[in-house]
This record gives C-alpha cells, structure tokens and sequence, in this order.
C-alpha cells in the first residue's frame, strides 16, 4: 500500500488557548506514518505556548523562533519537515481523526503526478462548538485539472489551507510562503502552485475544523487584504498574462475579484496589460469600472445592514 510519510505543520503565535486541542488532533490521526511539527513564532504569552508545546516531549517536533508572522513560520516547517506531503494545521482549528488517511487514500491512484489534495470542512466556535454554517460544496468527488482549479479560486475565493495535502516537492518547485503579506499568503501559495500545473483531488469528507472567532487574523487584520493584494498582483499578474486565452481569461477574472473588493491599483495593472495583449474589451472595462464602484461602497452598506440589523433585533 502507498504510504508516504506526511508531515503536520502548526505555526501558533500566543496559541494556549486552543492550541492543545490541535495538537492532539494531529496526535490522534488513524493514520500513523507521519510528524507533527510545531513552531512558536515568538510568542508574548508569559511562556503558556512554550509549557503547552514542551508537555508532549518527543511526541513533536518543537521550534522556536522570532516573531515574523504565519508565512515566515510555515517556512521554518517546510525547511525542517522530512514528510513527503505538508498538511497545515492552524493551531486554532482541528482535524478529524481521518483527515489524513481519508487525503493519502484520494490521491493514492494519482501517486506519480503532480497533484494536491482537498478537502471539505466545517466551522466550530471558540467553545469546539459546531456552527450552522458550511462552506460551499465546490466539487463533487473526484480529479479537477489545474486550470479548472485556478478558476474556481479565482471566482469564488482561496481554499481553506488546513483541508489541503500538498506535496513537498510543490515548495521545492514553486518556493516558499510569501513572507511579506499577513493575510493572503496561503491564496498567493496556491495560485503558484496551480499555475505550475499541479491538478487538485477533491474528497468530500468534513475532515477539518475551521474555528470562528474574535481574535484571528481574519476578523481583526481585514485592513491588511488591501495591501497583501497589491503585491499579490504584482507576482500574478504578468503571469495570468502568459497563461490567459479567451477559454481561461484569468487576468479578466483577477481583474474582477480585484474589483469587488475596491482594489484599485490591481484593477488599473490588470486593464493595462490586458489592453497591451488584447485579453480585455471595452465591455469587460466597463464591468471593472462599475464593479470597483460596488467594491468601494460595500464596506459601508455592511456596516449599515448589520447596524440596522443589531437595532432592529434590540427594538423587538
């Protein structure tokens, strides 16, 4: 039976609160031929991470280093890891005793090409409380080309990156994490490692845990996407260029997503070079000029729906 090894990387920063539920998820997978790699980077929490960590013993692989944030510290993973696939485990979140073997098994009848594993997952609370809330079913079961991959991401936003399996070679081929961007790192990831041509197996098992709560990046860093889209754009752009026809107008689409979220300076770039290369009409300008004015307005009309929302709820 094909049996890689695997190896569980958990970058944690002040991670006492929930990191020892991760870590024993990682612990207590059924599948066995694998390490668990945790790297402090540099926390501030009176030594609970560092005490946390080193209770496990030789059980993991404990490093720590300088504060420099996740890419920097899912860097140190990859450099020491000795796995021939990268899992990713936040160290607020959690896996399902089967994440792994449910992923080794999906990809087993593809072992020789260059291909990642996805999976799906659910949302739980800062108690381990499951929320009625489910990520959309992208897929159904089965094998998915790169391009197809890339487009989807592309139009309905990154994959959650503790529901991958990616193999090491994949970093020695593409790089490493971005360690310049905060909040978008794990999305630059994977549209390099797609456009290098890796296609994506998709399983449908809920095998992760996606924790929902007031104190990760995604609720309280929002203001760093801005700037982690503009040298994202920087790095993608020529090279959507390169790959985009009038069957996979990737730039366009950048373009678009770019627009929804009153990215302006990426729009501009992509119409540049789109109308250098004839990848962008005058219709699909127009789309772009109308929809930054929706991404700039956005943010106010949410924050005016829920405000009128909470008023709402407190009058009854």
């Amino acid at each position: 039976m094909w049996s890689p090894k695997v190896s569980i990387v958990i970058p944690v920063y002040n991670g006492a609160n929930y990191m020892k539920e991760a870590i024993d998820s990682a612990l207590n997978q059924t599948y066995k031929n694998l390490e668990v790699i945790v790297v402090n980077d540099g926390s501030t929490d009176n030594g609970e991470t560092d005490l946390i960590a080193k209770s496990y013993g030789d059980r993991i692989k404990y490093i720590c280093k300088e504060n420099g944030g996740v890419s920097s510290a899912l860097n140190v993973g990859v450099r020491e890891m000795t796995g021939e696939y990268f899992s990713w485990l936040s160290h607020d979140d959690v896996y399902f005793p089967n994440k792994i073997q449910n992923q080794v098994d999906s990809l087993s009848s593809f072992c020789d090409e260059k291909i990642i594993g996805l999976c799906s997952d659910c949302f739980i609370d800062d108690s381990s409380n499951r929320l009625n809330k489910q990520s959309p079913k992208r897929y159904k079961d089965g094998k998915y080309s790169w391009d197809y991959s890339l487009m989807e991401m592309l139009r309905n936003g990154t994959f959650s990156g503790c529901a991958l399996l990616i193999p090491k070679k994949a970093f020695d081929e593409c790089g490493l994490f971005h360690e310049g961007l905060r909040f978008s790192q794990d999305a630059l990831m994977w549209m390099k490692i797609l456009m290098a041509k890796y296609s994506l197996v998709y399983n449908s098992e809920e095998d992760v845990c996606s924790r929902i709560h007031g104190k990760q990046l995604t609720q309280t860093g929002r203001g760093l996407f801005q700037k982690d889209s503009l040298a994202i754009g920087k790095e993608v752009i020529p090279d959507f260029a390169l790959i985009s026809n009038k069957k996979n107008n990737f730039l366009y689409q950048f373009a678009y997503r770019n627009a929804k979220n009153g990215n302006k300076a990426v729009v501009d770039e992509c119409i540049k070079v789109g109308r250098s290369l004839k990848l962008v009409n005058f219709k699909q300008i127009l789309i772009l000029r109308l929809q930054l004015i929706y991404g700039n307005i956005r943010p106010f009309l949410r924050k005016l729906y829920y405000k009128t929302m909470v008023k709402a709820i407190k009058t009854k």
